[in-house]
């Protein structure tokens, strides 16, 4: 498949293009390339938890690189097929929808495409929030998506299915992280850095402190 038409498929999925996804869906030819974008998607987060540590001088880099990016990848991209695989069970077996597992696989993948904001986790100040923002971005392509290729389809059970899915991929990743083991691309990197927690919660604890002043 040309790599124009592999960009042009990514533009117009993420300027919600309706008529991509049902491209997507029905264009089998695509499914490895589709695989290869969700990967890529994932390493390219790992790669910003990585240069996190790099700015935030985690010591041991080279050992960092090999948790948080190349293993903290196969991880989540472990638990991406499980979150593809748990939705459409839900979608076919539990109510009956007519869905190709393949198709089903090539719109995740193409939804899969926003996690790659993760790049920008290891911005100071901003990167957590960009982090979630990729996780949220991801959630919705992937509704958007499906409502979009499978139409007949109701949209409560479409996003049942896929918020099954991401419960799974967004609950058990951070589990299988730890100081000593950050399995972390993306977001997911600041999940064991204390500190950087606490930095968050201060400053929700000042912005929560502020709007209460204003309400009294």
């Amino acid at each position: 498949m040309p790599t124009q038409q592999i960009i042009d498929r990514i533009r117009r999925a993420l300027s919600l293009d309706q008529a991509v996804f049902e491209e997507v869906r029905d264009d089998a030819a695509f499914t490895p390339f589709a695989g290869a974008l969700a990967a890529a998607a994932i390493v390219v987060a790992g790669l910003g938890a990585y240069l996190w540590g790099v700015f935030n001088d985690v010591g041991d880099k080279g050992e960092f690189f090999v948790d948080a990016l190349i293993l903290g990848s196969i991880f989540a991209a472990l638990l991406w097929l499980a979150w593809v695989a748990l939705s459409y069970v839900i979608l076919s077996q539990l109510y009956r929808e007519a869905v190709a597992p393949d198709a089903l696989f090539r719109i995740a993948a193409v939804g899969a495409v926003p996690f790659a904001l993760g790049l920008l986790v290891f911005i100071p100040g901003i990167g957590f929030g960009i982090g979630l923002l990729s996780i949220a971005l991801m959630f919705f392509l992937n509704v958007f998506g499906l409502r979009a290729a499978f139409p007949a389809i109701d949209p409560l059970r479409v996003v049942l299915a896929v918020s099954a899915g991401f419960a799974v991929w967004v609950l058990i990743l951070p589990l299988l992280s730890s100081p000593e083991n950050p399995f972390s691309p993306g977001v997911f990197v600041f999940e064991w850095a204390e500190d950087v927690v606490e930095d968050f919660l201060d400053i929700t604890s000042a912005v929560t402190d502020v709007f209460g002043d204003l309400g009294e």
